[in-house]
């Protein structure tokens, strides 16, 4: 292939293009004594949480965080501590190419595996993921291999290497899914339909390819002979080198876009951007140790891996540092000012004055009206003259070349110049601890408190609008408008502090700032004010300078800790504070009282007392990426837990617990989260909260811990969001959820077993109760029935003795008349057979009633007697065959209400009497059932039966009806002409038996 070499670069300069310039950025160097494992580093690579991954030569792995390192080693598992590539694929599992194999490490345990039987092409060098997920690998010795997406397989491909030492030094893949790859000794090789075919030969170039990075289908490729820019759907001249980079040794490069691009030489590192390459080293604030890796990370911090000295960071090209090795003084800088000509004139504190032009730094210290003098400000008039404030002096002036004293012979009466201002008018206005002076081009005007100053010591001048000067002190604001001096603002709460800088915006609000009190902004109008602290996010409360800057309106602030930002909103609140640490900014950026510019482009610079630091607003960029939150650990009552113990299962990377649940004694819990944000990693914010507690956010907090004491028993679910130093939120909380368990008289199943022991000891409770009651009413019930017994049985006796002898007494006497009336007449017979008749009912009648009131009739058993036996009785000299049977047990001790057996012997008495009188049976059945509620007694017959309608007219039939429903039974007579009768009598006896269950326990208790 023909190489086409087209001009990339319209032009890159002169070799003195390649420097930086005689300036600092801000170069952060991590190293050993930060926790860093190694200071030879060969690769860099982010991980899912934001944590940056570098791998060493020697020491094994180092995880940042941007607070502090974690390194494993092979004490941890890792299969060797020389480490060439580290990688996290998408399941955020970390691969390392080791000298022994390939190391993997999923958050909680490493999976080792070696590539090859022989030991020395089991070296690993390169790793890569590609789009479906597979792994490629390259040893030493020629060996390529991909390892499936599962982990389940491993293919090794048979590439064409023309030696053992042949070997792929770098992977990529395109959008169309083609692999690349970097042979060592031919050049660039394609993989594609499972073929490989060579695209570029290092012949070719007559060098050699060492690296490969594809942009947008664009593939960049560092050789020993520049950079070359491969176009793969090109056709004709697919090859472009970068004319401005011939024949430099280019190990790496890092594409941004097309015009801005980094790459690492053998000589350092060099950054393309919009036509400018500029090379850093060691007068640029990095190293001059060689350079193996850059990464970009998410929030477009520079990390730079190198063979020695550790890490580099450059998080912004903001702001840059002038210092003593730049020819700078070591003594502070208080004044700065730009001329004409572009040069920076630097005044300092005892050493005179220095300049800055682009042959570098001098000084002017051989100057006798120069040397060593204390400048405390300058400016530039319209005449384009460069006035210097002296401390102990008056003023210098430098025109043309030359320096001159202004003092008393020239009109100017003050000394110890404070601070210089020219107005839009041309006017120098000098403020001195005398008083204030104004030059009009022609003389000096003086002012003191005896012409309206608040104060003669001046602190500040600016103009507000065009024509009105302000005049701060720290008694109070003047106004110098229309050729006068009046008094401006003053309250007495404002000025009870000391001021040391103070300016008014374009919204009519003053900023004034405090030694050691913070800001305060006051509205001129309404004289509103409100006090900005460290309580409201700013790093101090000892202002130091305040300057508006022109395009954006925001306010910066300048401390003896740094700098700050206040970002106004369109109605000039602040919307956000901005502080620019040490990732941003110098450790050592301390500004100094009034030293301080402003040039045309927004530009600012501050004098400090390590040199100058200019800030650049171009490079100002808000950072959009939030932080990536997370849990980190929990705790209980400030112990180490093993998590394991109280769950199933525990997360990887972090060992937290899935599913917590804890007991109600274990209600103390510590939640730690951490907001990873590698660009300002000390000015993350964090809100959080208790969902289960409080559904409100907590207060903003930098602390990165929560304690939670005391909690109830419930399901809570803790959240927390953390914001950058921009102020950009994440909008998904991280959550860790727990549960914890009531003790056993809180959960539900308890409530329900202790309404159910209630309901059953109520229960039980009125059982007894009852049981109680009963057995008392029953005692008195047995008393009473034992006493009516004794009554019952007594008057039957008696009424046996006296009815039964004076009725047997009654019926012998009638014997007697009828023997002894020998002449008796018909009618007289008659009436004597009466009587013997009525005589033998009433016997009869009372023998029944005897029957019935003794205590011993209330059985059933006896009852069943007392009416066969009147039946048989009956039946026995007729023509009617009386038969009876019970079926079922018939037991002894089956007791009837009282007056039961009464009125059941007098309805079958009847029953059966009529059967004998009318029925015309000859045969009849008495019958006694037994069921487990009570009985039934039958009484039927083969007679003639009768109409029911017109013998339910009769007495009889109502009489017994009417004592069964005395006693509570149930009467019913089934007959029909021709078919006989069946009488049924049903009686409940289920209360009477649990009264007589009842009444033998009692019984039994009694005789026991």
């Amino acid at each position: 292939m023909k190489l086409q070499s087209t001009i990339f670069f319209t032009l890159f300069g002169l070799l003195v293009a390649f420097s930086a310039g005689g300036q600092s950025y801000n170069f952060v160097n991590y190293s050993i004594s930060d926790g860093l494992v190694h200071d030879r580093i060969v690769d860099l690579c982010t991980d899912h949480y934001g944590n940056l991954w570098a791998a060493t030569l020697g020491g094994g792995i180092s995880r940042f965080n941007g607070e502090s390192f974690e390194n494993i080693t092979i004490k941890d598992g890792l299969a060797s501590n020389y480490v060439r590539t580290v990688m996290v694929d998408r399941r955020g599992r970390l691969w390392a190419a080791t000298a022994e194999g390939i190391s993997i490490y999923d958050g909680s345990e490493f999976t080792n595996f070696r590539v090859s039987m022989e030991d020395d092409h089991n070296s690993v060098h390169t790793l890569f993921e590609d789009s479906n997920g597979n792994i490629w690998f390259s040893s030493f010795g020629g060996n390529l291999g991909r390892i499936s997406r599962d982990g389940q397989r491993i293919d090794f491909l048979d590439f064409p290497k023309i030696s053992d030492n042949d070997n792929i030094i770098d992977i990529e893949e395109d959008s169309h899914g083609r692999i690349w790859l970097v042979s060592s000794i031919q050049g660039m090789i394609v993989y594609e339909d499972d073929t490989f075919r060579t695209v570029l030969e290092n012949k070719e170039f007559g060098g050699f390819l060492l690296s490969i990075q594809n942009r947008r289908d664009t593939l960049w490729l560092g050789t020993n002979k520049g950079i070359i820019r491969y176009l793969p759907e090109q056709t004709e001249h697919p090859v472009e080198f970068l004319n401005g980079m011939r024949n430099m040794f280019i190990k790496s490069i890092h594409v941004i876009d097309r015009n801005n691009f980094w790459a690492v030489s053998a000589t350092g590192i060099y950054n393309y951007r919009n036509g400018q390459l500029r090379m850093f080293g060691s007068d640029q604030g990095f190293t001059d140790e060689g350079v193996n890796v850059i990464l970009c990370d998410r929030e477009n911090n520079l990390w730079f891996g190198t063979d020695g000295d550790g890490l580099y960071q450059l998080n912004s090209e903001l702001f840059l540092h002038y210092n003593e090795d730049h020819g700078l003084t070591r003594e502070a800088v208080t004044s700065i000012i730009r001329d004409s000509e572009n040069n920076y004139w630097f005044g300092t504190f005892g050493d005179g004055l220095y300049q800055l032009s682009g042959d570098g730094i001098r000084s002017f210290n051989d100057n006798p009206l120069v040397h060593n003098k204390y400048v405390s400000s300058s400016i530039m008039d319209k005449e384009k003259r460069i006035w210097f404030g002296l401390q102990l002096e008056g003023l210098l002036v430098y025109e043309e070349g030359t320096f001159r004293n202004i003092g008393e012979e020239d009109g100017f009466m003050f000394t110890g110049v404070r601070s210089l201002f020219c107005d839009s008018d041309g006017r120098i206005w000098i403020g001195t601890v005398q008083g204030l002076a104004m030059y009009d081009g022609q003389q000096f005007h003086h002012f003191t408190v005896a012409d309206g100053l608040f104060d003669n010591i001046i602190w500040g001048i600016s103009e507000p609008e065009h024509g009105r000067v302000m005049i701060v002190t720290r008694e109070g604001f003047n106004y110098f408008q229309d050729d006068r001096l009046t008094e401006g603002y003053y309250h007495p709460e404002v000025f009870n502090k000391r001021i040391n800088v103070a300016i008014q915006d374009n919204y009519g609000n003053f900023w004034i700032g405090y030694s050691g009190h913070g800001i305060i902004r006051i509205n001129e109008e309404t004289g509103n004010y409100e006090y900005i602290t460290d309580e409201n996010g700013l790093h101090s409360n000892l202002i130091y300078n305040l300057m508006i800057e022109e395009k954006t309106g925001d306010i910066i602030v300048g401390t003896e800790r740094g700098v700050l930002r206040l970002s106004l909103d369109s109605s000039g609140q602040i919307e956000h504070i901005k502080n620019y640490m040490s990732n941003e900014v110098f450790s050592d950026l301390q500004t100094l009282p009034h030293s301080i510019y402003q040039e045309a482009d927004g530009s600012l610079w501050f004098g400090t007392e390590q040199g100058v630091f200019k800030y650049q607003p171009e490079y100002y960029r808000i950072n959009e990426h939030e932080p990536i939150v997370y849990v980190s650990d929990v705790k209980l009552d400030y112990h180490e837990v093993d998590w394991n113990e109280y769950a199933d299962s525990v997360t990887t990377w972090h060992k937290l617990p899935y599913d917590l649940d804890l007991s109600y004694k274990e209600n103390n819990i510590i939640v730690r989260y951490f907001g990873n944000s590698l660009k300002n990693p000390d000015q993350v914010r964090y809100k959080f909260r208790l969902v289960g507690l409080d559904d409100q956010w907590s207060p903003e907090t930098v602390s990165s811990e929560a304690a939670f004491t005391n909690l109830s028993p419930g399901d809570y679910r803790f959240e927390v969001i953390a914001a950058n130093s921009d102020g950009i939120w994440n909008e998904e909380p991280a959550t860790f959820a727990f549960s914890i368990i009531p003790p056993f008289w809180q959960r539900p199943w308890f409530f329900v077993a202790l309404l159910v022991y209630f309901i059953i000891m109520i229960t039980l409770y009125n059982n007894y109760r009852v049981r109680s009651n009963l057995n008392k009413i029953l005692t008195i019930e047995k008393i009473r029935q034992e006493e009516q017994g004794k009554v019952r049985k007594r008057m039957a006796r008696d009424f046996h003795d006296n009815m039964g002898n004076q009725l047997a007494s009654i019926t012998m006497f009638t014997n007697l008349i009828s023997l002894k009336l020998k002449d008796r007449t018909e009618e007289v017979d008659q009436l004597l057979k009466n009587i013997e008749k009525h005589s033998k009912s009433l016997f009869t009648g009372t023998k029944d009633f005897i029957w019935s009131i003794d205590p011993e009739s209330d059985n059933l058993d006896n009852l069943y007697t007392y009416i066969k036996d009147f039946g048989e009785e009956l039946f026995e000299n007729t023509e009617i065959a009386f038969y009876s049977d019970i079926l079922g047990d018939l037991r002894e001790g089956i007791d009837l209400p009282s007056g039961w057996s009464r009125q059941l012997v007098l309805i079958f008495k009847e029953a059966m009497t009529n059967t004998l009188k009318h029925g015309g049976a000859t045969e009849v059945y008495f019958h006694l059932e037994l069921n487990d509620t009570g009985f039934v007694l039958i009484l039927e017959d083969n007679g003639n039966g009768f109409d029911m309608e017109e013998v339910s007219k009769g007495n009889g039939l109502r009489n017994m009806r009417s004592r069964a429903d005395q006693i509570g039974g149930e009467f019913v007579i089934s007959s029909t002409p021709g078919t006989g009768t069946r009488i049924r009598f049903t009686g409940q006896l289920a209360k009477a038996t649990l009264k007589n269950k009842v009444k033998n326990m009692l019984n039994k208790k009694q005789q026991s």
